[in-house]
Order: C-alpha cells, then sequence, then structure tokens
C-alpha cells in the first residue's frame, strides 16, 4: 500500500492510496483542473473517491468527480450538505469493498454535519492504513495499523499567542482541530509496534511548527517513519 499527499492545508486536502491496481482518493479538496494536475491527470484510474466532511477544502471536486463517472462515497449527512444526491452513501461501521481494499468509516468530532474518518485494510497483504482529517480528538485504539494520516494542526502555545486572529476563531479552531500534544497522547495509546509511517495532516500556516514537530515526533516514535504532508 502506498500513501501520497497531493495537498494538505486549509487551502484543500487530497491524498491517493494504491495496491498497485486500485487507486482511491482521499479527499478532493481543490478545483477538479487543479486536482487533475497534481494528481499527474491520472484521476480517471481512481477507482473511488472517498470525503470526510462538506468544506471545501476536502469536497471541492465532488461534483465534477460525480459527473465523470468516479464513484464519491461520504456519509449520509455530508451528502445532504454538499446537495450532492448523487453520491455514494457510506454508514459509519459498515465496511465496503473497492478492489482489494475493505473501507471502513468511521465517526469524528468536527463541526460539521455529519464528519467521518477511513480504516483502510489492503485485504492481500494485511496492511491497514488509519484516515482522520479534520478532527478534535480521536479516541479509537486500532490493532494491527501500519500507516497513520492524521492531523496535526495546531500548537496551543501558539495559537494562543497569535495577534492576528480573534478569539472566536481561537475557540472555534481548539474545538474543531486535532492538537499536536493531543495527537501525541493518541499515539502513545495505539499498538505501533506494526506501524511503518505516521503521516501529519493539515498543519495550520501559522500556529504549526513543522522542522520543531517532525524532531519531536521522530523522538517520541522511535522506529516509526514521520513524514509530514505539505500544502
Amino acid at each position: 500500500m502506498t500513501f501520497r499527499s497531493l495537498a494538505s492545508s486549509s487551502k484543500g486536502n487530497a491524498y491517493l492510496v494504491s495496491d498497485g491496481e486500485t487507486v482511491l482518493l482521499l479527499e478532493c479538496g481543490l478545483p477538479y483542473k487543479k486536482l487533475a494536475e497534481k494528481s499527474g491527470f491520472t484521476l480517471m484510474n481512481t477507482a473511488a473517491c472517498f470525503v470526510t466532511h462538506e468544506h471545501k477544502d476536502h469536497s471541492h471536486a465532488a461534483e465534477q468527480l460525480i459527473k465523470r463517472g468516479v464513484p464519491v462515497f461520504m456519509s449520509e449527512g455530508t451528502a445532504r450538505a454538499l446537495e450532492l444526491w448523487d453520491a455514494e452513501i457510506i454508514e459509519p461501521n459498515a465496511p465496503i469493498m473497492v478492489g482489494a481494499f475493505r473501507v471502513m468509516a468511521f465517526r469524528v468530532a468536527h463541526d460539521a454535519a455529519d464528519p467521518v474518518g477511513y480504516l483502510i485494510d489492503d485485504t492481500r497483504t494485511g496492511e491497514r492504513l488509519m484516515f482522520a482529517a479534520d478532527t478534535r480528538s480521536l479516541s479509537y485504539i486500532v490493532p494491527r495499523l501500519t500507516y497513520i494520516a492524521v492531523e496535526c494542526n495546531y500548537e496551543e502555545s501558539l495559537l494562543a499567542a497569535s495577534q492576528r486572529i480573534p478569539e472566536s476563531l481561537k475557540n472555534r479552531i481548539r474545538h474543531s482541530h486535532f492538537e499536536v500534544e493531543d495527537v501525541i497522547r493518541w499515539l502513545k495509546k495505539q499498538d505501533l509496534s506494526h506501524a511503518l509511517t505516521i503521516y501529519l495532516l493539515h498543519l495550520s500556516a501559522g500556529n504549526s511548527r513543522a522542522a520543531a514537530w517532525q524532531t519531536r515526533f521522530v523522538r517520541e516514535f522511535p522506529g516509526v517513519e514521520i513524514q509530514i504532508c505539505k500544502e
């Protein structure tokens, strides 16, 4: 299984997962033409797209993908919020098969209608990816994780000290996005004995420290590759 970030920020999110035969697109939060360009113009080879919630930096190209024949999966609440009646509905905790991938949605906490994350299993190799984009926190303990792609949005000390963000927005961020210390605490609860790579997603442009976080995560999780996904 491979995981590739095309875009990872509040400007847009999109990620490709492949087993060499089947390609999945996770999120489509860029205009279609830009998404096609970043994917190397391979979108029509995508077996399916999975969207976590309705915010445009995660769902921008959903309608265009559907019009071009790519099945786009999302929760029922997300489909209603986007008024995408042709979207494919995926129910949390009810896995579906796409090629050799088994994909299961799970609920997350975010300021959206019906947000979810995705657990993706390669049924041939046993590899497992947990994908959680925008979320305030996670409580799931998941066995046999090979890859973890998780939002790591902001650092509380930087957010609190920011002079450009109003308090109302600071509080929204605190109640809807994953703070770095909370991410670390959650990861430390997992059995990472099978983990190969942790991908950190959706870093805030002004309230994160990519280089320092890279060093910190390498120290906290020895033996696991740490990749920070850039915008």
